[in-house]
């Protein structure tokens, strides 16, 4: 019979304390017992010989264990009624919290049942009417009702691991003296004992045998073991221990199987098991955050970090951690194969994996992990591949092939064919984790120049296979998974802008760290970089990273004053906190690359126009007293030069793109760009406040006098104008000639001037200075940009 709240709030659990001293006191006197036996009995028949002396001395030394078994069985139980005394009341104030949460947080009224209802004891009359016919008010209640009963479910969980573990002590097991006597081998932890009792459990699983290998009540059990505890140290390690690293992979696939292809009916459950058994792995495995002398956190893969990591590992939770990680070297890295029983029972079929497969589709299923842990895997899938480039592949992999073609689990994202790229997906989902990961200066080592970097990314990008799937067509070579770089794209996104990967822009959008900057930078580097003779660049039309180039602009996007640093010498320009430094060759491969893409090119080209029009609207208003026309004309200027400059680098971009790549004509391509806008949409929702404080200058005021959404409108208009001139006339020597594209640039920037000087109530002659300078150096800034990678900007328009 499951606990209510009722139960818990009004239990007594101080009988369980008092229960505890009565059986220390039944230890002490099976003490007494065992030493008068010993003394009185046993040391007075000493030398005793014959058949019945025989007889005796096989007797009494069974009698004696029973004494020295009694007195540890009672003091392991009394040890053990204090650990349910300890849990039971940990668990009772977790539910009392939820239920003061509900009160304070959530503006419930809990009854003695815990039935959760919208308080309206302090509303008038007509509030309480108009709050209770509130469409989300029972929303709220189902919430709260909803966390206050699985707080109870956890104090019921914790009751019965509690029954199991005192029932378990109680039962003669040792294998000695008397069957049914005494328990030697009594458990004096709940937890530990939970711990090797489910991995005793899991390491029963069959996917073979009838309902798993273990029955419904055997499977419940280890469903409560596996759910109450998965956050505790000392459970989650002992569970580690028993399974040892391949058992824990075995473990997976046998879930795997069970949950997806042998017993449907209980999916939820079997995936509920995996969920806890990756949050025991994450508790287990976890390395602690480390502190300087100041108590602040160390920072990540720092010197300082990882000489304290160090010193760590030669600790009692260092060497768990160390041991494990050499374990699953091995077990990850070693082929593992199974038969699976077909659905219906008849027949049957054999598969096969390596242990890094499955342990990273057990890691999908929980969270948590320490950042350190992830690092280490990653370092360690990669020793693994670089050993054996085709360490992965498999038929049963490919998610394109036939039907029939492998396990069905294995074609589609339960399985995690490529572990390194899982991994990196589940670093995205940490950004803090994958900027530490991906950023060159983190985790580092000295190259043989004495510099310190890392070259993960480099790696990634230029050395790794990435084709997985074992192509069933004679001599076609490997192929790619449907979902291959998926989770290196995703992290490459979190590592540069410190936000999940599809995360919405909004006013809290975090400062670039040194690491975020560090990820961008190397990006930019990697992708951009000159190639080798007689290579492409990795985002060129038909290889492999051309994919990359959205992604890739939208990260860039997020730079766009670090960007305009670059290209304009002028360090002084806003970025939002630590500024990148991009290699100037690179950044201009890179942009023009990711250029080539619509989507690419529409967030580039909005993010820098955005960063311009405002950063001259700051200027605008931060004009000193008495300031002269000449230097507000090249304030003006100075202003939108950047924007305009990275705008004629993307112009020649979709030039190339239109005339080499042939992507599509000039308005299909700006068509797709036009969808950048809804990315647009949330970047510029924030204004200029998303550049946040000036490193080393004043933060941007937020736009005063003018709607947004105006700008936002004016910039994606922009966008679709940018036509080549060959997309009007036959392809020819005006490929390059962005007549057109370089008036609506010089008349954008002009008529925002002139705008944004009205709004400021600007004496007329000062406005004008403003507006003439953003109008000269955004032609100027667009015909330098469009002649970076080709001198073919040419033709300069009148007025």
């Amino acid at each position: 019979m499951e606990l209510t709240y009722h139960d818990i709030i009004n239990a007594d659990f101080s009988s369980l304390t008092e229960t505890a001293k009565n059986w220390r006191i039944l230890r002490d006197r099976c003490d007494i017992f065992h030493d008068a036996y010993h003394g009185n009995v046993r040391k007075k028949l000493k030398g005793w010989s014959g058949e019945s002396a025989d007889a005796f001395w096989k007797s009494s030394k069974i009698t004696a264990h029973e004494f020295a078994a009694a007195k540890k069985q009672a003091g392991k139980i009394a040890d053990l009624l204090d650990d349910c005394h300890h849990r039971l009341t940990a668990a009772r104030a977790r539910l009392e919290k939820v239920r003061d949460q509900a009160v304070h947080e959530g503006g419930m009224k809990v009854d003695a049942y815990g039935k959760c209802n919208l308080d309206t004891s302090g509303m008038t009359s007509g509030e309480a009417q108009s709050a209770l016919r509130d469409p989300g008010r029972a929303d709220e209640e189902t919430k709260w009702n909803g966390r206050i009963r699985d707080a109870v479910k956890h104090v019921d969980d914790v009751d019965y691991e509690n029954m199991l573990t005192l029932k378990a002590a109680a039962t003669d097991k040792d294998g000695k003296g008397e069957d049914g006597g005494f328990n030697s081998a009594a458990a004096g932890d709940v937890e530990k004992y939970a711990g090797k009792r489910a991995a005793h459990l899991i390491e029963r699983l069959d996917s073979r045998e009838e309902d798993g290998g273990l029955s419904p009540a055997e499977r419940h059990e280890l469903q409560v073991l596996l759910r109450t505890d998965p956050d505790d140290k000392q459970f989650s390690r002992t569970l580690l221990n028993s399974l040892q690293p391949d058992g824990l992979i075995d473990a997976t696939n046998q879930l795997n199987a069970l949950a997806y292809r042998v017993d449907k009916d209980n999916q939820g459950v079997y995936l509920g098991m995996e969920k806890s058994l990756a949050t025991s792995l994450a508790s287990a495995t976890r390395v602690p955050v480390f502190r300087d002398g100041e108590g602040k956190k160390v920072k990540l893969s720092s010197p300082e970090y990882g000489k304290k990591y160090t010193a760590w590992l030669a600790s009692r939770d260092g060497a768990f951690y160390d041991k494990w990680r050499e374990g699953m070297r091995k077990a990850g890295a070693d082929e593992w194969s199974y038969e699976l029983r077909d659905v219906g029972g008849v027949g049957g079929s054999s598969y096969h994996g390596r242990g890094y497969q499955s342990l990273v589709t057990l890691m999908k299923h929980g969270d948590g992990y320490s950042p350190q842990m992830l690092y280490d895997l990653g370092d360690d899938i990669r020793a693994a591949e670089e050993k054996d480039p085709d360490i992965w592949d498999h038929g049963g992999f490919g998610k394109n092939l036939s039907e029939d073609s492998g396990l069905s689990d294995m074609k589609n994202s339960t399985f995690e064919n490529d572990p390194y790229d899982g991994l990196l997906a589940i670093m995205s989902e940490d950004p803090v984790a994958a900027a530490g990961y991906l950023d060159p200066a983190s985790d580092a080592d000295l190259d043989k120049n004495g510099i310190q970097k890392n070259d993960r990314m480099e790696y990634l990008v230029g050395e790794r296979d990435w084709k997985v799937v074992d192509a069933s067509v004679y001599d076609s070579g490997d192929l790619l998974d449907k979902d291959a770089r998926d989770g290196f794209e995703a992290a490459l996104k979190a590592g540069a802008t410190g936000r999940l990967p599809d995360a919405v822009v909004t006013t809290e959008a975090p400062q670039h760290s040194a690491a975020n900057a560090g990820v961008m930078e190397e990006a930019v580097r990697v992708f951009g970089g000159p190639p080798s003779d007689g290579e492409l660049s990795p985002l060129a039309k038909g290889e492999d990273f051309v994919d990359f180039r959205g992604t890739l602009g939208e990260m860039v996007a997020d730079y766009p004053g670090d960007v305009q640093r670059e290209v304009t010498g002028d360090n002084e320009l806003p970025v939002r906190g630590h500024a990148a430094q991009f290699d100037p060759g690179a950044l201009h491969e890179y942009l023009n690359q990711v250029g080539r893409d619509p989507y690419g090119y529409g967030v580039v080209k909005s993010s820098q126009e955005m960063y311009s029009i405002e950063h001259l609207q700051d200027v605008i208003h931060s004009l000193p007293p008495g300031a002269d026309a000449s230097d507000v004309r090249d304030y003006g200027g100075d202003a939108v030069f950047g924007g305009a400059y990275v705008s004629g680098v993307l112009s020649e971009a979709k030039a190339d793109a239109l005339y080499e790549d042939k992507v599509s004509e000039a308005e299909d391509f700006n068509k797709k760009a036009d969808e950048a806008g809804k990315w647009v949409n949330r970047f510029v929702g924030l204004g200029i406040g998303n550049l946040g404080p000036a490193q080393g200058g004043a933060a941007l005021s937020t736009p005063l006098g003018w709607a947004q959404e105006d700008l936002s409108e004016a910039v994606l208009e922009e966008v679709k104008r940018d036509i080549p001139k060959e997309a009007e006339e036959a392809e020819g020597e005006g490929r390059y000639v962005f007549t057109r594209t370089q008036n609506n640039m010089r008349n954008f920037y002009r008529d925002w001037a002139e705008r944004l000087g009205r709004e400021a109530d600007l004496d007329a002659d000062i406005r004008e200075a403003v507006v003439a300078g953003a109008r000269s150096e955004a032609l100027a800034g667009f015909q330098n940009g469009a002649g970076t990678a080709r001198s073919h900007a040419t033709g300069t328009p009148g007025g």
